[in-house]
């Protein structure tokens, strides 16, 4: 199995990937691949077998059909909150206790809408996972794996040093993992792995998947995925 873990930012600039290779005994991580164009992007996918990508899938629905077709004559903190989150953002405050960024109303809307461009050149019709595209929240999958999640996103050498930490600590959980130079060197390269790892989480069926009751909703909006558990060769 080949996974494909993709940081995805609105223009090739800030945008990583990571590809891993599994096999029976350890994963090998190839070097991160910056700055990647739509070309290049697709060249991977195409030699992968699972992909998770660190950008909303989907916007919230109420926030659609607000955009669509404005009725609401009134304001409130319930209103703002339906067309700012969606189904899958509200269940990962309540998992992490924080919320992920808002694709209807933070700058995470630009990644969205090239994440939506993607989906639709590979055919994506099923956005809550469709086994082989995920989205994933590469802080979320550091909380839930017990390692730093917060703080590590600037450039400075302070930042490089616990962003070392952190992959420190990950390949003492993961000794099967191998991991080369260069994923310290910025926090997208970092998320790029997490979201590779948190792709073979899905694969292997170890992360949160919509309850019946949110399936509908998650297909169409989006859902994040996760990890339940520590990873598994």
């Amino acid at each position: 199995m080949i996974t494909l873990g993709i940081d995805l930012s609105s223009m090739p600039e800030g945008t990583a990937a990571c590809s891993i290779s599994w096999n029976s005994n350890q994963a090998v991580v190839s070097a991160p691949v910056v700055n990647c164009t739509d070309e290049k992007l697709d060249a991977l996918i195409s030699e992968a077998n699972v992909i998770g990508i660190d950008a909303p899938f989907g916007w919230p629905e109420d926030f659609v059909s607000a955009v669509a077709d404005w009725t609401a004559d009134a304001w409130s903190k319930e209103g703002r909150n339906r067309f700012q989150f969606r189904a899958t953002d509200r269940a990962v405050r309540d998992q992490v206790k924080r919320w992920p960024l808002s694709v209807s109303t933070d700058r995470i809307a630009l990644p969205a809408m090239r994440a939506m461009a993607l989906l639709h050149r590979h055919g994506v019709i099923d956005r809550s996972g469709d086994g082989k595209f995920f989205e994933v929240y590469p802080a979320g999958s550091l909380y839930v794996w017990g390692l730093t999640c917060r703080g590590y996103k600037r450039l400075d050498e302070e930042c490089f040093g616990l962003r070392s930490e952190i992959l420190g600590k990950l390949v003492k959980k993961l000794p099967w993992l191998k991991v080369p130079a260069g994923y310290a060197d910025s926090s997208d390269s970092l998320d790029a792995l997490i979201a590779s790892l948190t792709a073979r989480a899905a694969a292997q069926g170890l992360t949160t998947r919509p309850s019946l009751e949110q399936a509908a909703i998650a297909k169409r909006e989006g859902w994040i995925h996760l990890p339940t558990k520590l990873l598994e060769l």
